[in-house]
């Protein structure tokens, strides 16, 4: 809740998440969670894969991620981080406090799975 002096103004968890989600969307390199989906849920669709907790004027964020095999795990995790926190402090004007990343699982690109289908 941010006070002014012509009132205050409130902003729902579910807000602070959806721009989480958001930004995670804008990060190459992360995959699907859910094996066999090879569609990616980009924005508002990777809400379930965030979790935010809002007390007072700071913020902390634990996401869940999918990498692509190939690219470095740490470099998209820092990149994840990085992105979440500059949105969700540039949009609210809340203070976020952490980002913990949860990777939860490396994924094949459809591209090299296709590539390998094809020589066999």
């Amino acid at each position: 809740m941010v006070e002014g002096e012509k009132g205050s103004v409130g902003i729902s968890k579910d807000v602070v998440t959806a721009i989480a989600a958001i930004a995670i969307s804008d990060v190459d390199g992360i995959a699907d969670l859910r094996t066999g989906e090879g569609i990616f849920r980009r924005g508002e669709g990777m809400k379930r894969y965030v979790d935010t907790e809002v007390e007072g004027d700071n913020v902390k964020v634990t996401v869940r991620i999918a990498i692509l095999y190939g690219n470095p795990i740490h470099k998209i995790a820092k990149q994840v981080q990085t992105r979440v926190k500059t949105e969700i402090e540039r949009m609210t004007g809340l203070r976020v406090s952490g980002v913990d990343v949860d990777v939860q699982r490396l994924v094949e690109s459809e591209k090299e799975l296709k590539e390998e289908e094809e020589k066999e």
